[in-house]
């Protein structure tokens, strides 16, 4: 049955093609009804108050400011604003995130036009939707299992130095002890030993086991808030 009117929807990614796309699938669908574009964050929230969209697709890696940092904006001023994350990974990870940060939805970039539809029309309807393999039961076993984590590493927070989390953060984005020294203003040897020691301290054997650390240490702190 079709709604007395459209949802209104705005949607914020940094590809123009991506846009398109996704403002093509609605031309044949009454009940939904793009309102505008944005191509990052700052558009996104300036957007968002100027039009009033019932709800937001917002991609989580935008440039001048991400995703996740806007709807954070928006929420300020708006508590009742609904959002779903549109992104490439949908892992655990991202989808606690956006989780708890009130997005109500999360969905991948490469999902069908029927389930992209059907998610719009769930969180309009104010419930939540994180793709078919997220159903309640598994929503709430995953906020249970993050929050042993998180209160696991808020203790590691505690004891970590700022520039041992700034080394955690660049090791999670793949950087190389060279090209961390070079963002610290720090030499080579000095980065090598302060890896050395966050090995030792924290029990991790060899690179690989440092750097899955490194991964679920910077995400579970932007989780709690500690960026």
């Amino acid at each position: 049955m079709a709604l007395s009117k459209p949802i209104r929807v705005l949607i914020a990614d940094d590809h123009q093609l991506f846009r398109n796309g996704v403002t093509s699938i609605f031309e044949d669908v009454p009940d939904i009804l793009i309102v505008g574009e944005a191509e990052n964050g700052t558009q996104l929230i300036d957007k968002y108050f100027l039009l009033q969209p019932d709800l937001i697709l917002v991609d989580i890696s935008m440039p001048d400011m991400n995703g996740l940092d806007a709807l954070k904006e928006i929420k300020k001023k708006d508590k009742s604003v609904k959002a779903i994350f549109l992104t490439m990974h949908d892992s655990e990870e991202y989808v606690i995130h956006a989780f708890k940060i009130g997005a109500m939805g999360l969905i991948s970039k490469n999902t069908i036009k029927g389930e992209l539809v059907y998610a719009i029309k769930t969180v309009f309807n104010g419930e939540k939707y994180f793709g078919k393999q997220y159903d309640e039961t598994r929503l709430k076993q995953i906020e249970h299992n993050y929050k042993k984590l998180t209160s696991e590493f808020a203790d590691d927070y505690i004891h970590l130095t700022v520039k041992e989390r700034q080394i955690l953060e660049c090791v999670s984005k793949g950087q190389t002890s060279q090209e961390i020294a070079n963002q610290l203003e720090l030499s080579k040897r000095s980065i090598d030993h302060y890896r050395s020691r966050m090995m030792t301290r924290l029990n991790l054997k060899g690179l690989p086991e440092f750097i899955s650390y490194a991964i679920k240490y910077t995400m579970t702190n932007k989780i709690l808030g500690k960026e």
